[in-house]
């Protein structure tokens, strides 16, 4: 074998949406933060993201979690999409723990008090719940959430009049009640929400005045909580309920008055398997705005360990992602 490049990985899903624990294989980054580690990596390696993301090694909805050096936390880590960068991944990180555990490489001390992670979001902390010294949940306690625009009204080519919030929670989102649309809200129909959700962000991007979206969370009430269905791109929808889009969820219940801080919320993925979710404490933002630190708790599933390689002659040596 004419290996030019290895990587060790272990492979997991978080409520069916995959993340890549890159053990091995990332070359040093520069910069004191895990941000600038990450930029640096943006700006230097990005050719790997897409070896590790793209076909013929990944998909469309891959994700990757990046652990790097920190000052602030116990680990730095970061996150690399099939499609692009973001400052915080709650359902990567839930399987990053989920991902050391499987390698029995917990930091000691994890199952009395957890451990502190620097994102480029902010500094986060996961802890988890055992049975018989086998992790069987891992709860996040997010960056602070908070709401940035309420009852935005667009005029959405094919879709009419649409109503959404727009909320932080480690990424940006627009909230967009499901019942809006004339769709079945279901996994068999998931491609025609990815191009229902990319009309909506494309519309709200191109105002003004309104803040600019990441992606789009759809959510249909179910008892206790909602359904959630997060389209990231045209051909790419979260299989998670989504950790950062339910830290959103949880600010713009608890800024219309109707999740206090404490009470449960239940966010399903699309295909029915929940996150647990609260308010665990109010505080403001660094923009001032009021905010809430939310709590989540799921849990990922190993699904490989592997070793992946890069031959010297390989003719698709940065991978290919159809649209």
């Amino acid at each position: 074998m004419r290996a030019s490049r290895l990587f060790t990985v272990i492979d997991s899903h978080t409520a069916g949406h995959p993340t890549r624990t890159v053990v091995a294989g990332i070359p040093p980054l520069r910069g004191h933060s895990v941000r600038e580690q990450r930029d640096d990596f943006r700006s230097t390696h990005d050719g790997l993201r897409t070896l590790l993301l793209h076909e013929p090694r990944g998909h469309a909805a891959m994700a990757a979690a990046v652990p790097v050096p920190s000052r602030e936390a116990d680990q730095g880590l970061f996150f690399i999409f099939s499609y692009v960068y973001a400052d915080m991944c709650g359902h990567a990180t839930i399987g990053y723990i989920a991902s050391l555990a499987a390698m029995g490489a917990l930091p000691q001390g994890f199952e009395q008090n957890g451990m502190s992670i620097e994102t480029p979001a902010g500094v986060v902390h996961v802890t988890g719940t055992f049975e018989a010294g086998k992790l069987t949940s891992v709860l996040l306690r997010n960056v602070p959430s908070f709401v940035l625009a309420s009852d935005i009204v667009s005029e959405v080519a094919g879709l009419g009049r649409v109503t959404c919030d727009i909320a932080y929670g480690g990424i940006t989102y627009a909230l967009v009640d499901a019942d809006q649309v004339d769709l079945p809200f279901d996994i068999d129909h998931a491609t025609r929400w990815c191009r229902a959700g990319m009309l909506i962000k494309e519309t709200l991007n191109a105002g003004s005045g309104v803040p600019q979206v990441g992606s789009v969370l759809f959510y249909h009430s179910v008892e206790g909580g909602a359904r959630h269905l997060v389209i990231l791109a045209s051909n790419k929808f979260d299989r998670s309920p989504c950790g950062t889009g339910t830290s959103s969820r949880l600010a713009q219940l608890h800024a219309r008055g109707q999740l206090a801080v404490g009470a449960p919320y239940r966010a399903e993925n699309i295909l029915g398997v929940p996150f647990e979710a609260k308010v665990a404490d109010l505080t403001k933002a660094s923009n001032g705005k009021p905010a809430v630190i939310p709590e989540v708790r799921g849990m990922a599933h190993v699904t490989a360990f592997s070793t992946l390689v890069l031959e010297s002659d390989d003719p698709l040596p940065a991978g290919f992602l159809p649209n």
